[in-house]
């Protein structure tokens, strides 16, 4: 009793005290004094990516103008002077101001994951790398950059300026310290990437297990910024992450799954399953819904109408919003802009597309509906791990037989099918191993090594590269994957692939 007593006592005490500090916070909130409208212009033009603009209305600032202090922090964020922003933001007319609080901590984390990082430069791209040993990716990341560029400057009319700005980091506790997206939140929805503060901050593909597809998600990433650009970051979720989508893979030629399962009939079966969301309503972020699956189907929604939706409209609508969107001020702006590039207003497009994904038939295996897990998932994962242990003694036989079963429980799995083939292969099994990585119609989803083993087993003579292209594309630093499946010494003879080989051999994942 007498500790519940004292306890209530505490707390009543912090009450009073929490109530005193908020009231005189708010007592002593001043807002942003100075040239507003210098500041408005400031901004704008940082929003843009027009550092050097920003950079000349922000010039000769009187230093005790708390709005330009603020958009000068802002200015140094987006050129990757982390240090700089923290530095104005600490100043004592700054703290605690609404205005800059975000932006601080955003400040502070890119300080600190930053501090002793490799920066790559050159006058189109500048990389700065966590890990030196990624420093071999970098120029796959430039080509990448610079056609995604090239792709987005004729899609959507945008130019994005040089130098492009790429952070490559570890894990996603920096990814959220560097954008200021919630930790949790990029946990929950597996979010590897986040276009922001003027530059594409990325997981590397060593951090994740088997990879990602880290070039998509660096054209992915790319159009975000375009999109911000282009319409002074105006643009609805809707339309950044559904043009997102749709040019994640318009710089490059056309590969295997790339519409698989189809984001129109995931739509439409997350819908049915009651995981959609309204497309307007989305919320701040698609990393911040609840769960992976509504992700998922949110994704797919944003893709399934912004491809509808530029195919009935026409190829031209779109870059005719972007730059209607740059001069919207309100929702109803936004409503006349859809409506004058499409001759329908949003909601009658909503109308369509339902209609339209209604009409389709739902052929998604059960296994690939959002949310679906594959029967007998516990025996599943204890086969793959006893088969992993078992290869990795060197005991390929005993391995294949661990690797089997759990291939006939999920013969669909394309990684199941790899660490089979591997067993297979080392045991000299080279017929059993060849028809598990023949078809990429057998497979429901892309995996980086299944590319490497099919450019071994089944090389095409019209193009013996291409595999190997598409499994670097996926997991670039396995050492299988990275090095075509060739056994130490032996490199691949592209310079840059074999620089990649290199460093996945150094420092295996």
């Amino acid at each position: 009793m007498r500790s519940l007593a004292m306890r209530k006592v505490l707390l009543g005490a912090l009450a009073v005290a929490t109530s005193m500090s908020v009231a005189a916070a708010s007592a002593a909130y001043v807002p942003l004094l100075g040239d507003l409208d210098r500041a408005r212009r400031a901004r704008e033009a940082t929003l843009e990516l027009d550092v050097a603009a920003a950079r000349k209305i922000l010039d000769g600032a009187d230093t005790s103008d708390t709005a330009l202090a603020l958009e000068t922090a802002r200015l140094l964020l987006y050129e990757g002077d982390c240090d700089g922003a923290v530095a104005v933001l600490s100043r004592p007319d700054l703290t605690n101001r609404p205005e800059a609080m975000d932006l601080g901590d955003v400040s502070r984390g890119c300080a600190r994951a930053t501090a002793g990082t490799l920066t790559v430069r050159d006058e189109r791209v500048i990389v700065r790398l966590q890990d030196d040993e990624d420093q071999a990716l970098v120029p796959l990341i430039v080509d990448v950059a610079l056609k995604a560029r090239e792709n987005l400057a004729k899609d959507l009319g945008v130019e994005l300026p040089l130098p492009m700005r790429i952070d490559l980091v570890r894990d996603q506790f920096t990814l959220a310290a560097m954008t200021g997206l919630p930790e949790e939140a990029a946990q929950t929805t597996g979010t590897v990437a986040v276009a922001k503060w003027g530059r594409v901050t990325m997981i590397s593909p060593r951090a994740t297990m088997n990879g990602y597809a880290w070039l998509d998600t660096l054209a992915h990433e790319l159009t975000h910024l375009a999109l911000t650009r282009g319409t002074r970051d105006k643009a609805p979720l809707w339309l950044q992450e559904g043009v997102a989508k749709r040019q994640e893979v318009r710089w490059r030629e056309k590969e295997p799954l790339d519409d698989f399962p189809a984001a129109d009939v995931v739509a439409r079966v997350g819908l049915d399953k009651g995981l959609g969301v309204e497309l307007d309503k989305i919320g701040p972020s698609i990393a911040m819904l609840p769960s992976a699956e509504q992700a998922q189907v949110a994704f797919a929604e944003v893709a399934s109408f912004v491809r509808y939706w530029a195919r009935e409209a026409g190829e031209e609508a779109l870059p005719q919003l972007v730059v209607r969107l740059k001069a919207a001020e309100s929702s109803k702006d936004f409503e006349q802009a859809i409506a004058e590039v499409s001759a329908a207003d949003f909601q009658t497009w909503v109308k369509r597309w339902r209609g339209h994904i209604t009409s389709l038939p739902k052929d998604l295996p059960p296994e690939l509906e959002p949310g679906a897990m594959p029967a007998n998932v516990k025996e599943i994962a204890r086969r793959i791990r006893l088969g992993e242990l078992l290869q990795g003694r060197g005991h390929a036989r005993a391995a294949s037989i661990e690797r089997a079963r759990a291939h006939a429980l999920i013969p669909h799995e394309a990684s199941v099918r790899c660490h089979l083939a591997e067993s297979l292969l080392a045991m000299g099994d080279t017929q059993n191993a060849a028809p598990l990585v023949e078809r990429i119609d057998d497979v429901y989803n892309r995996f980086g090594r299944w590319h490497s083993l099919n450019g071994l087993l089944h090389p095409d003579p019209s193009d013996l590269d291409r595999p190997f292209r598409f499994g670097i594309a996926l997991d670039p630093l396995e050492p299988a994957v990275a090095c075509e499946e060739k056994a130490a010494p032996e490199l691949p003879k592209d310079a840059i692939r074999a620089a990649i080989c290199e460093a996945a051999r150094r420092m295996p994942r």
